[in-house]
């Protein structure tokens, strides 16, 4: 990364940065950003800190307290260069979003506020990166994207990844729900061999078709996907749709009486084995 210090002028205020190669590594320090906004540093230090993405953009870098005669803050160190907290220019549309304007009493640091979201990240944007853009330069897609959209992509990212056992752990709990209790079940069937191993052998004609197309929707309902033989292309079914279906759904009352009392009875039902095994 380039450690070159850049000052732009922006509204009366002075923003810093430190440029980088990408607006992932090019790093703005955050104090002048939030005391140009008239708003309390340590409160927003605070925010950008705790959150779970946002602090992961921050860097604590040495900048000057002065910059050609400049003070960079209202209350600069007393020893020269200070250390400040830098976000990521690619974090830094995101941090401006967290800020709500309806919230803020004062009028005048509430139109600071949207003056800053407005015009602040695509300032420093176009001021590293403008001209390569320009030139016809080789950015690649992140940069030429603009801030905002490498911001949702990395925001996605991470959120996606904390979530991520919670999804394995209901997919796994989806796959054993409405399971006979020690029964073995082939995974995916047809209607027809759902009817078979339900014990529904005598049924009018057309029945399968019909219990096809409701396993259908039930499969769309709960999110299974439909998939199909290999060589004759018929509709199979996941194991949870069609026991949801013949116990609780629809199809409880195909079954026939036998089944049907040990159902009302809390008891579990012993379907036709899939294949009959020779004696």
């Amino acid at each position: 990364m380039s450690k070159q210090l850049t000052t732009i002028d922006f509204h009366g205020s002075k923003l810093v940065a430190i440029a980088g190669d990408r607006p992932e590594t090019t790093m703005v320090a955050m104090k002048p950003v939030v005391e140009g906004m008239g708003l309390d540093w340590k409160t927003q230090h605070r925010k950008l800190s705790s959150h779970p993405v946002l602090s992961k953009g921050m860097v604590i870098m040495t900048i000057p307290a002065e910059v050609k005669g400049t003070p960079i803050t209202k209350a600069p160190s007393e020893g020269g260069d200070q250390e400040m907290a830098c976000l990521s220019l690619d974090l830094l549309n995101f941090w401006l979003a967290t800020i709500h304007p309806d919230r803020i009493k004062d009028q005048t640091v509430r139109a600071r506020v949207i003056e800053y979201q407005t015009e602040c990240a695509r300032v420093l944007f176009n001021h590293f990166f403008g001209k390569a853009i320009a030139a016809g330069g080789h950015l690649n897609a992140q940069q030429t994207g603009g801030i905002f959209k490498a911001g949702l992509g990395k925001l996605k990212r991470e959120l996606l990844a904390e979530i991520a056992p919670q999804l394995a752990a209901l997919a796994e709990e989806l796959r054993t729900i409405h399971r006979p209790v020690g029964v073995a079940v082939v995974t995916n069937r047809t209607a027809k061999r759902w009817l078979d191993h339900y014990g529904i052998t005598k049924r009018p004609k057309g029945l399968a078709l019909r219990v096809s197309n409701a396993l259908a929707r039930q499969s769309i309902r709960m999110g299974y996907a439909v998939s199909y033989t290999a060589e004759e292309e018929k509709r199979t079914f996941h194991e949870v749709v069609a026991n949801a279906y013949f116990t609780v759904g629809a199809g409880r009352h195909l079954l026939p009486k036998a089944v049907k009392g040990q159902k009302e009875m809390g008891l579990e039902t012993t379907p036709t084995p899939f294949l009959k095994t020779p004696a």
